[in-house]
């Protein structure tokens, strides 16, 4: 598992030196050592930006600012069209920036940052302030952008928002970056019970299933019907039931072997998935697969590509 003793190390060796794109779970002061990394080794390379802190100019129409910047970026008016199209702002083209919705203004920066066509893109926390349609349209931007050959640099975001992106994933604990490639054994804190799985035999077969996990002090027995998903971080396993995570001590092997059964799939190395919530199969290119579920956050999970083809196969959805 690839370890980095600074932000400034992991930027360093993946970006400047390898090329590829990262998106990282980490603290706020991390972010800004983020960005100040991606200053350094962005060079002569077309940049763009997205900060939290960026508001547009509230006098302007959305119309008005896109065209401001197609102007510096030498994009015309085909392009400005484009981005409208693109991000979702067409019927909100004559409307001021300062009576836009917290979704919209951070559409309107990634729609800015199109005209620029970067070659390097630092994002800071992306996809905050989006809902699930937001989300794909700003998703699908970043892998053409990718196929293009732009690197991105994402920090700030929960890890699971950082691995829907093409690139790699890591995650900061005490001052050190960790990549995502986590250790399928990864468990929880010690004192959580193992599952509970009883065959009662007799003329009819009956199997009763209960997932053990810690909400406080206390140990939950949740029945697998409830669960969402099953979550590797931060080298926990955490069970998601209605938006809450908790966490459990089986290892995500044994979570794997004892789900299968009750309809859930291991959509990626860090993900167990319900497969009665998912609601589509997002692609937004050739090797990037996002799946969302019909829970109140329509959340979306990463589908690694070699498990596509075995997910259409077990479900036989052709």
């Amino acid at each position: 598992m690839a370890e980095y003793s600074s932000v400034e190390a992991l930027i360093e060796s993946e970006v400047a030196s390898a090329g590829r794109s990262v998106h990282l779970e980490c603290s706020r002061d991390t972010v800004r050592r983020a960005r100040a990394a991606v200053e350094v080794v962005q060079g002569n390379r077309r940049g763009a930006y997205f900060l939290e802190s960026d508001g547009g100019f509230d006098r302007d129409t959305v119309e008005s600012y896109l065209r401001f910047f197609g102007r510096i970026s030498g994009s015309g008016r085909k392009d400005v069209a484009a981005a409208l199209a693109h991000f979702g702002l067409e019927n909100c083209a004559r409307t001021l920036v300062s009576k836009l919705t917290a979704e919209r203004k951070a559409l309107l920066g990634f729609a800015r940052m199109s005209l620029f066509e970067p070659e390097i893109c630092f994002c800071e926390r992306p996809l905050l302030e989006l809902g699930p349609e937001a989300r794909s349209w700003v998703l699908s931007w970043i892998a053409d952008r990718t196929d293009a050959g732009t690197v991105f640099v994402t920090a700030g975001q929960p890890l699971r928002e950082a691995l829907l992106m093409p690139g790699v994933a890591f995650w900061e604990e005490e001052g050190r970056i960790f990549s995502a490639d986590l250790d399928s054994d990864a468990g929880a804190a010690d004192g959580v019970g193992e599952s509970a799985e009883t065959d009662l035999l007799g003329d009819d077969e009956v199997r009763i299933c209960k997932i053990a996990v810690k909400a406080g002090e206390a140990t939950l027995l949740l029945d697998p019907r409830e669960i969402d998903f099953v979550e590797s971080a931060n080298r926990v396993n955490y069970a998601s039931v209605r938006g809450e995570l908790y966490p459990t001590a089986l290892t995500m092997d044994e979570l794997e072997e004892t789900l299968a059964r009750y309809g859930f799939f291991r959509c990626h190395r860090s993900y167990i998935v319900n497969m009665q919530k998912v609601s589509r199969v997002e692609r937004y290119t050739r090797n990037t697969f996002n799946l969302v579920l019909s829970d109140a956050g329509h959340t979306s999970l990463p589908l690694s590509k070699g498990r596509a083809e075995e997910m259409r196969e077990r479900f036989r959805w052709k």
